[in-house]
């Protein structure tokens, strides 16, 4: 199982040779001495290896749809710690949707819905629209309703993905609903 300080040294780690090929590359056609500096930054980052590696493997998306306890676990604590790093967008949707199609408890939809609060309430990312529709899997009433009363304080953006998660949630909660005719038409026991 990982760890919120493995996956906080992953974040630090991965920021770190992002910074060194950053400040590399511009100078790396300024001479050789340059070009070898770039190329060793870019070598320490492809050849590093991260516990959380594992998170990208199809076996590991297999075993949280499955609804792998200790799956479902590693899933919702990289979400809630919400690390910010190269393509650490891409591997939260991969998560979102296998945990969409996973069985969660009680507490797993709980944490969810903190996660949730916390991603609308932070910066703007690229897998947004995916927590937006993990929400219709761990919405509640109460859920619901808290988040139709956004405090005043939240920023401009915070207020902008509240109201995109309200209301994809309302025009998808009704496509999941059973029509009046689809109703109707079931045989009654």
């Amino acid at each position: 199982m990982l760890t919120q300080e493995q996956i906080l040294e992953v974040e630090r780690i991965e920021n770190a040779h992002h910074e060194s090929i950053r400040h590399t590359f511009g100078a790396r056609s300024e001479g050789k001495k340059e070009w070898q500096a770039w190329k060793e930054a870019t070598s320490a980052w492809h050849s590093q290896r991260y516990p959380t590696d594992i998170l990208w493997e199809d076996a590991f998306l297999d075993r949280l749809r499955a609804s792998d306890r200790e799956a479902i676990e590693d899933a919702i604590l990289f979400l809630e710690i919400d690390p910010w790093y190269f393509r650490s967008g891409y591997l939260k949707e991969r998560l979102i949707r296998g945990l969409k199609a996973a069985e969660l408890t009680e507490r797993d939809k709980t944490r969810l819905r903190y996660v949730l609060w916390n991603v609308a309430r932070g910066k703007n990312r690229r897998e947004f629209r995916h927590y937006c529709s993990l929400a219709l899997k761990i919405l509640t009433p109460e859920f619901e309703r808290i988040l139709g009363e956004i405090p005043p304080e939240e920023d401009m953006d915070a207020k902008g993905k509240f109201s995109y998660l309200r209301n994809y949630i309302v025009r998808n909660k009704k496509s999941t609903e059973p029509s009046v005719a689809q109703r109707r038409s079931k045989p009654r026991a």
